[in-house]
Protein backbone atom coordinates (compact mmCIF):
# COMPACT_ATOMS: atom_id res chain seq x y z
CA UNK A 1 0.00 0.00 0.00
CA UNK A 2 1.33 3.85 -1.15
CA UNK A 3 1.75 6.19 1.83
CA UNK A 4 0.68 9.65 1.48
CA UNK A 5 3.98 11.47 0.28
CA UNK A 6 4.98 13.28 3.33
CA UNK A 7 5.38 16.62 1.33
CA UNK A 8 1.65 16.54 0.62
CA UNK A 9 1.38 16.32 4.58
CA UNK A 10 3.67 19.11 5.30
CA UNK A 11 1.33 21.18 3.28
CA UNK A 12 -1.76 20.55 5.48
CA UNK A 13 -3.18 22.69 8.06
CA UNK A 14 -2.00 21.71 11.83
CA UNK A 15 -4.65 19.45 12.80
CA UNK A 16 -6.05 17.69 9.82
CA UNK A 17 -3.37 15.12 9.12
CA UNK A 18 -5.99 12.62 10.54
CA UNK A 19 -8.61 13.00 8.07
CA UNK A 20 -5.95 13.53 5.18
CA UNK A 21 -5.05 10.26 6.07
CA UNK A 22 -8.22 8.84 6.34
CA UNK A 23 -8.93 10.22 2.77
CA UNK A 24 -5.86 8.80 1.31
CA UNK A 25 -6.98 4.99 2.92
CA UNK A 26 -10.46 5.39 1.05
CA UNK A 27 -8.65 5.89 -2.72
CA UNK A 28 -7.67 2.84 -4.12
CA UNK A 29 -4.48 1.79 -5.31
CA UNK A 30 -4.47 2.75 -8.87
CA UNK A 31 -5.66 6.38 -7.51
CA UNK A 32 -3.41 6.69 -4.90
CA UNK A 33 -0.67 6.13 -7.33
CA UNK A 34 -2.24 8.94 -9.92
CA UNK A 35 -2.06 11.61 -6.35
CA UNK A 36 1.32 10.60 -5.75
CA UNK A 37 2.24 10.95 -9.61
CA UNK A 38 0.15 14.22 -9.84
CA UNK A 39 2.04 15.84 -6.29
CA UNK A 40 5.63 14.95 -7.38
CA UNK A 41 7.21 18.42 -7.32
CA UNK A 42 10.07 17.19 -10.77
CA UNK A 43 6.56 17.92 -13.15
CA UNK A 44 7.51 21.64 -11.69
CA UNK A 45 11.06 20.91 -13.55
CA UNK A 46 10.14 19.09 -16.05
CA UNK A 47 7.73 19.76 -19.20
CA UNK A 48 6.70 15.94 -19.59
CA UNK A 49 5.73 13.28 -17.94
CA UNK A 50 7.77 10.04 -17.73
CA UNK A 51 5.95 7.84 -21.20
CA UNK A 52 6.01 3.98 -20.72
CA UNK A 53 7.00 1.91 -22.90
CA UNK A 54 5.57 -1.57 -24.68
CA UNK A 55 6.12 -3.27 -21.39
CA UNK A 56 4.68 -0.98 -19.59
CA UNK A 57 7.71 0.09 -17.53
CA UNK A 58 7.60 4.13 -17.19
CA UNK A 59 11.01 6.35 -17.92
CA UNK A 60 13.11 7.20 -15.30
CA UNK A 61 12.99 11.05 -14.38
CA UNK A 62 16.90 11.25 -15.86
CA UNK A 63 15.00 10.46 -19.34
CA UNK A 64 12.62 13.09 -19.34
CA UNK A 65 13.91 15.69 -21.54
CA UNK A 66 13.99 18.89 -19.67
CA UNK A 67 12.51 22.47 -21.22
CA UNK A 68 13.30 26.06 -20.28
CA UNK A 69 10.98 28.79 -21.58
CA UNK A 70 9.48 26.61 -23.64
CA UNK A 71 12.69 25.14 -25.70
CA UNK A 72 14.46 21.71 -24.94
CA UNK A 73 17.36 22.06 -23.16
CA UNK A 74 20.74 19.73 -24.86
CA UNK A 75 21.63 16.49 -23.16
CA UNK A 76 24.76 16.78 -24.66
CA UNK A 77 27.54 19.49 -24.31
CA UNK A 78 26.99 21.00 -27.60
CA UNK A 79 28.81 24.40 -27.02
CA UNK A 80 31.71 22.40 -25.40
CA UNK A 81 31.59 24.14 -22.17
CA UNK A 82 33.13 21.52 -20.58
CA UNK A 83 36.08 21.56 -22.96
CA UNK A 84 36.55 25.95 -23.08
CA UNK A 85 34.37 26.62 -19.83
CA UNK A 86 37.20 26.72 -16.89
CA UNK A 87 39.63 27.94 -19.09
CA UNK A 88 37.21 30.65 -20.25
CA UNK A 89 36.64 31.22 -16.40
CA UNK A 90 40.48 31.44 -15.64
CA UNK A 91 40.65 34.46 -18.43
CA UNK A 92 37.72 36.24 -16.31
CA UNK A 93 39.71 35.29 -13.10
CA UNK A 94 42.79 36.86 -14.79
CA UNK A 95 41.61 39.80 -16.66
CA UNK A 96 39.52 41.92 -13.86
CA UNK A 97 39.44 44.74 -15.94
CA UNK A 98 36.58 43.19 -18.18
CA UNK A 99 33.10 44.28 -16.67
CA UNK A 100 30.73 41.71 -17.70
CA UNK A 101 28.40 43.10 -15.53
CA UNK A 102 26.94 46.24 -14.69
CA UNK A 103 25.45 48.34 -11.55
CA UNK A 104 21.75 49.51 -12.78
CA UNK A 105 21.21 53.35 -12.32
CA UNK A 106 19.35 53.92 -9.05
CA UNK A 107 15.91 55.23 -9.73
CA UNK A 108 14.16 57.24 -7.44
CA UNK A 109 10.50 58.57 -7.58
CA UNK A 110 8.98 61.31 -5.59
CA UNK A 111 5.63 59.93 -5.06
CA UNK A 112 4.57 63.13 -3.13
CA UNK A 113 2.91 64.51 -0.04
CA UNK A 114 -0.42 64.05 -0.35
CA UNK A 115 -0.91 61.48 2.31
CA UNK A 116 0.81 63.38 5.08
CA UNK A 117 -1.57 66.00 6.84
CA UNK A 118 0.94 68.67 6.31
CA UNK A 119 0.43 68.49 2.97
CA UNK A 120 -3.24 67.85 2.90
CA UNK A 121 -3.78 70.94 5.10
CA UNK A 122 -2.29 73.25 2.35
CA UNK A 123 -4.37 71.56 -0.38
CA UNK A 124 -7.42 71.79 1.94
CA UNK A 125 -6.91 75.26 2.45
CA UNK A 126 -6.05 76.11 -1.09
CA UNK A 127 -2.94 77.73 -0.37
CA UNK A 128 0.86 76.76 0.46
CA UNK A 129 2.08 79.13 3.46
CA UNK A 130 5.58 80.63 2.79
CA UNK A 131 7.13 78.80 6.20
CA UNK A 132 5.81 74.95 4.47
CA UNK A 133 8.42 72.34 5.27
CA UNK A 134 8.39 69.14 3.16
CA UNK A 135 6.74 66.53 5.98
CA UNK A 136 8.88 64.07 4.16
CA UNK A 137 12.23 66.34 3.84
CA UNK A 138 12.66 66.08 0.07
CA UNK A 139 14.17 68.78 -2.05
CA UNK A 140 11.84 67.27 -4.73
CA UNK A 141 8.81 68.07 -3.06
CA UNK A 142 6.38 69.42 -5.54
CA UNK A 143 4.59 71.97 -3.21
CA UNK A 144 7.84 73.66 -2.10
CA UNK A 145 8.13 75.85 -5.29
CA UNK A 146 4.77 77.38 -4.22
CA UNK A 147 5.87 78.37 -1.60
CA UNK A 148 2.85 81.69 -0.57
CA UNK A 149 1.12 80.61 -3.20
CA UNK A 150 -2.13 80.23 -3.96
CA UNK A 151 -3.42 76.86 -4.97
CA UNK A 152 -6.97 77.82 -6.50
CA UNK A 153 -9.18 80.63 -7.29
CA UNK A 154 -11.64 81.95 -5.20
CA UNK A 155 -14.69 80.15 -5.21
CA UNK A 156 -17.46 82.63 -6.51
CA UNK A 157 -19.65 83.56 -3.77
CA UNK A 158 -23.84 81.75 -4.19
CA UNK A 159 -26.38 84.55 -4.89
CA UNK A 160 -28.85 81.92 -3.35
CA UNK A 161 -30.67 82.28 -6.74
CA UNK A 162 -29.84 78.44 -6.96
CA UNK A 163 -28.70 78.85 -10.11
CA UNK A 164 -31.15 81.06 -11.88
Amino acid sequence: MLDIPADLLAVIRPGSEAVARRWWASLEEEERLQVAGLWDDRREVRFFSPQADEAGRLDEWDQVPGVEGGRFVPRDDAWGLAEWGPGYFEHLLAHPELVLLWEPAERTFHVGCTRHQAARSCLEAGQVPAEFVCPVGSSACHLLPLRGARLTRPRPRSTGDCGR
